[in-house]
């Protein structure tokens, strides 16, 4: 029991300090009580000055809380305007969003403790006798009297600027650490807002993949009927197949098709239809579009691979009878997503992430690239976005030896799957060509993604062979990534382009900016784009 005016109570050497408050929510009042602990004697003897801090503290956050209460209260009216439950408004709102606020009301109280305990030592010229003080201070009143108003000095610019006057400008280095930590919580919120899919996209893509047609099932129903009108009694000739030829030609340049790639594919398909049979009422056109659309679908799914089954796989060949059972033995899954300056490595390196995680693994991200200014804090946020580990050694350090210290940090703690980011480099930058074959030689990623943008054109192949060549004959890039895929409406080509110079696969597509625009490469959608 304890005195209705008394806020605190000292007790066993535990200090307890309280405040009561009322939130008002339409008719209904709640009452609630604020306590704050602290495993101290304060607020008696030599720490007295610490109760108006404490109190203080105590103050701020009811008043916040009641706020944050009324807040969350009214949300949960309206959510359940039709339940008839008496207690609705009774139901203590989780604390984890409050957490937030509370951490800087801390921060800001601190820097105010600080000032009540320098207010609470007594200043030196009051430690003297107190008509001493005041006779002093009287005295240096009148001599500030006569002079006046002092007159402020101007200078024409010319004169030294000194350092202090340079530091008294300097306001970089005066930011309060609760303004640096509200500013982090913001770019990280902001952060989430761009990447984090809703809830609500995760359901539209879910409702958007249950559509999409099966390859296997579309190449049937598409084509099936194309080998069975070849049996006819029509032979086709040369003359018969000009026109229809020179029509899909031009339909493939059109769709962004390299024109020499366009030849080829138009060559191929005469060949395969010259002097077969058709039957009678069955359209040239019609046997050449669906022989078009035959050849391309047999070079979209050339060499295709399963990224998260590869994972999966080594995860499986790790763990064996005679291993210690534990993950942790066992190596990770490498990849190595490399590419130029710009095409948006970092983005789709996190959206691979998202997939990957979001499919049971284990991801650790890398922080390889030590070249560009940026880079490292760039990949902590989408880290921090996606909750998971990030491995880094800051900038002007050897991407190879960060990269094998993370491989081996990743086994040590159980991690599956490692995706390293790598510095974007022009093709015809031999210096940086060179460090990036050093570390793929010296780590030997299981995978190394190339990534492209889907407009790339000519130059996509550039970059291919570059990239190739920077990493010697003994490894080969081992599958295609292109971004903005969402842009390039039925300007499909280059994909095609890519797929039928470098035999590589087209592992997935970037179709947006948050983490789950990424799908896998369709070959179907891609034939339909072009045929569109």
């Amino acid at each position: 029991a304890t005195p209705k005016d008394k806020s605190y109570l000292i007790k066993e050497g535990i200090t307890f300090c309280w405040k009561a408050v009322t939130t008002q929510n339409g008719d209904a009042a709640q009452d609630l009580l604020v306590v704050a602990v602290y495993p101290d004697i304060l607020f008696e003897g030599p720490r007295k000055y610490l109760q108006q801090w404490a109190q203080g503290l105590v103050q701020k956050t009811s008043s916040e809380y009641c706020r944050f209460y009324q807040a969350t209260a009214n949300q949960k009216a309206q959510e359940s305007a039709d339940d008839d439950d008496d207690d609705k408004f009774l139901t203590v709102p989780s604390p984890q969003t409050f957490d937030k606020v509370f951490r800087i009301l801390l921060e800001q109280s601190k820097n105010q403790k600080q000032q009540v305990k320098d207010d609470a030592q007594p200043a030196p010229e009051l430690q003297q006798e107190p008509s001493a003080a005041l006779s002093s201070k009287t005295t240096s009143t009148k001599k500030n009297n006569s002079k006046g108003k002092e007159k402020r000095q101007w200078h024409d610019g010319k004169a030294k600027v000194t350092k202090e006057a340079m530091a008294g400008l300097d306001m970089s280095k005066k930011e309060s650490e609760v303004d640096k930590l509200a500013a982090q919580d913001r770019a990280l919120q902001e952060a989430r807002a761009a990447y984090m899919p809703t809830e609500q996209d995760l359901a539209q893509d879910q409702d958007g993949d249950d559509e999409l047609p099966d390859d296997d099932a579309t190449n049937q129903g598409m084509f099936a009927d194309f080998f069975a009108h070849l049996t006819g009694t029509k032979k086709l000739t040369d003359a018969d197949l000009d026109g229809p030829l020179e029509q899909m030609q031009e339909m493939l340049t059109s769709k962004n098709v390299a024109a020499e790639i366009a030849q080829e594919l138009c060559r191929g398909v005469r060949l395969k239809l010259r002097n077969k049979t058709l039957s009678h009422g069955y359209r040239v056109s019609t046997a050449v579009r669906q022989a078009l659309q035959s050849t391309l679908d047999q070079l979209l799914q050339r060499n295709q691979v399963d990224l998260l089954q590869n994972v999966v796989n080594k995860r499986k060949s790790d763990y064996s009878i005679f291993s210690s059972g534990s993950k942790k033995s066992q190596a990770p899954y490498v990849i190595a997503v490399i590419g130029i300056n710009g095409v948006g490595k970092s983005t789709s390196l996190a959206k691979l992430t998202f997939y990957l995680k979001e499919n049971g693994c284990s991801p650790l991200l890398v922080a390889g690239d030590t070249f560009r200014s940026g880079a490292v804090e760039q990949l902590s946020v989408h880290a921090k976005c996606l909750d998971v580990p990030i491995f880094s050694k800051g900038y002007a350090k050897d991407p190879s030896a960060v990269a094998k210290a993370a491989i081996q940090e990743a086994t040590q703690n159980g991690n599956d799957v490692v995706l390293i980011d790598t510095a974007g480099r022009m093709q015809n930058n031999a210096p940086l060509m060179k460090a990036l074959g050093k570390m793929v030689q010296e780590n030997q990623p299981d995978f190394i993604l190339l990534v492209c943008e889907a407009l790339v054109g000519h130059d996509g192949l550039d970059q291919f062979k570059m990239f190739s060549k920077a990493l010697g004959h003994q490894r080969k890039l081992d599958g295609l990534l292109l971004t903005k895929f969402d842009t390039v409406s039925d300007k499909v080509g280059a994909a095609l382009t890519l797929t039928h110079e470098t035999g590589a696969p087209i592992v997935f597509c970037g179709t947006g900016q948050k983490y789950h625009h990424l799908q896998k490469m369709q070959a179907s959608q891609i034939i339909k784009a072009l045929f569109s």
